[in-house]
């Protein structure tokens, strides 16, 4: 299963930059063609790519060229948040933390608690519009409430 990808300049690439906080600041080593790539893949080059990043180990052309950036903040405690684009890139996704959350029961009525993770993309309008970002979030939701169908399809990459 290929993952959905933004439009960046008018083709459908993603070299997504991973924000990696570190005890000498933040580095955003990017993960080329991610449309390409599987969940699996794209797992095992953010890992290597934060260890690098952690050890000092980073080249010069492992944080270049990306075209959109995922910061999770999330994992810090951070309910939301709003990215900042890096240009060029196109986009910056945020990443909040699981929060429980009382809600009513749409069927029932009866409130429930249900884990919540907020999600902000942050857009340049210049090269792709609204509809777009939010066609994408609905998507990034989609594969969040059913993650099996990111890895049904047995691509193991």
């Amino acid at each position: 299963m290929k993952l959905p990808v933004l439009r960046s300049m008018g083709c459908l690439c993603l070299n997504a930059a991973i924000a990696v906080a570190t005890e000498k600041g933040l580095y955003s080593p990017v993960i080329r063609d991610c449309a390409e790539l599987s969940v699996r893949g794209i797992g095992d080059r953010a890992r290597d790519l934060a260890e690098k990043a952690r050890q000092g180990r980073l080249k010069a052309e492992e944080m270049s060229d990306g075209t959109f950036t995922v910061s999770n903040m999330g994992m810090l405690g951070v309910e939301s948040f709003t990215a900042i684009i890096t240009p060029p890139q196109a986009a910056a996704l945020a990443v909040g933390a699981v929060q429980h959350e009382p809600v009513a029961d749409a069927g029932q009525g009866d409130l429930v608690v249900i884990p919540r993770m907020r999600l902000t993309l942050s857009a340049d309008h210049r090269v792709f519009d609204g509809a777009d970002a939010a066609d994408f979030l609905n998507t990034v939701r989609d594969y969040l409430e059913a993650p099996i169908t990111l890895v049904a399809t047995g691509d193991d990459e």
